[in-house]
């Protein structure tokens, strides 16, 4: 946490940090999802000085090379993610959903330096972004279901086929 409020962040992107305290310390040590939603700036919104360009999406882009790679780094992953456009007036441009292994890995991505400069490109990327934090449930996979009732299938069409080869 102390290295998080030290970050040379602009105040724009800066963390709220009693919130990320409460999150931290309600760790369960579960895996977690969040449900992250964009819309972008037509063009990026860069500091004059900063040296780049580009449009929102384009500066989003910079921001999310280097937070898959940390996100990686900590065993969580992008599950999904597509550009997308919604039926409300908020116009979403893209819903990522993110898989955690743990509060304290997003904690921990946060806290690391490459995050902090990172962070420049999503302030400069996003008009809004709307985010829910879940648990996940588990819903079985249809595909298992199909790869047991294959497997019946075969056993079955299998045993009638050497049943009806001994029948004289």
């Amino acid at each position: 946490m102390t290295q998080i409020a030290a970050q040379p962040y602009n105040p724009e992107s800066r963390h709220d940090l009693p919130a990320l305290r409460r999150f931290l310390e309600e760790d369960d040590g579960l895996p977690f999802y969040t449900v992250n939603l964009y819309r972008f700036f037509d063009q990026a919104q860069y500091p004059a000085n900063s040296g780049f360009a580009g449009t929102g999406r384009e500066a989003f882009d910079r921001f999310s090379t280097v937070m898959v790679r940390l996100l990686a780094a900590r065993a969580s992953h992008p599950v999904y993610g597509s550009n997308w456009m919604s039926d409300d007036d908020k116009k979403w441009h893209r819903i990522v959903i993110v898989r955690y292994r743990s509060r304290r890995d997003i904690v921990d991505v946060f806290a690391s330096e490459e995050f902090a400069e990172a962070s420049l490109h999503k302030t400069a990327s996003l008009a809004e972004n709307g985010r829910m934090l879940a648990h996940a449930i588990h819903i079985p996979d249809g595909s298992i279901v199909f790869v047991l009732l294959a497997l019946v299938v075969g056993g079955v069409t299998y045993g009638v086929s050497a049943w009806s080869r001994r029948m004289p």
